[in-house]
């Protein structure tokens, strides 16, 4: 994503108070992924926007990965599902490496209720994976899940 212009469209929407960059964008991505992928969406039960803190959401007025759910629930018309998992006051992850992104992550969320499935869990970017990964466990491993996020980091 380095040097792209949807780095600077996802750096507006976190940063900069412009989250319906990342709804325009996840509206585009949702009809490429209704057109060049096997998930199937008539079968989806929800989307789930992987949760912020209370301490940022406060700070920022608003989930980036909620506009991202937004935009694929539009397009896909499957409900974006809320209510089923919280997150716990962790700090950023912007500048951590990789290893203490993990580590710090491992006991962030908290399932409340366990989701109907299959489910689409989405997030505004991928980077080490350690989010995504700290947000499923806990979810029962028989169950389809699928992932989508709007952009994915580079190694830098």
């Amino acid at each position: 994503m380095a040097g792209s212009p949807l780095r600077a469209w996802v750096q507006a929407a976190k940063y900069r108070g412009n989250p319906h960059l990342l709804y325009r964008a996840a509206r585009l991505l949702a009809h490429v992924v209704q057109q060049e992928t096997e998930i199937p969406l008539r079968a989806i039960q929800g989307i789930l926007a992987v949760p912020i803190s209370a301490q940022r959401l406060r700070q920022r007025g608003y989930n980036q990965a909620e506009w991202v759910a937004k935009g694929f629930s539009e397009v896909w018309q499957i409900p974006v599902l809320k209510g089923y998992w919280r997150r716990s006051g962790g700090a950023s992850q912007l500048t951590k490496t990789r290893t203490q992104r993990w580590t710090s992550l491992q006991t962030e969320f908290e399932w409340v209720k366990v989701p109907p499935f299959p489910v689409v869990v989405v997030d505004d970017v991928l980077t080490t994976g350690a989010t995504l990964v700290a947000a499923l466990q806990g979810l029962p491993h028989e169950r389809q899940v699928w992932v989508c996020t709007v952009g994915i980091t580079q190694r830098r």
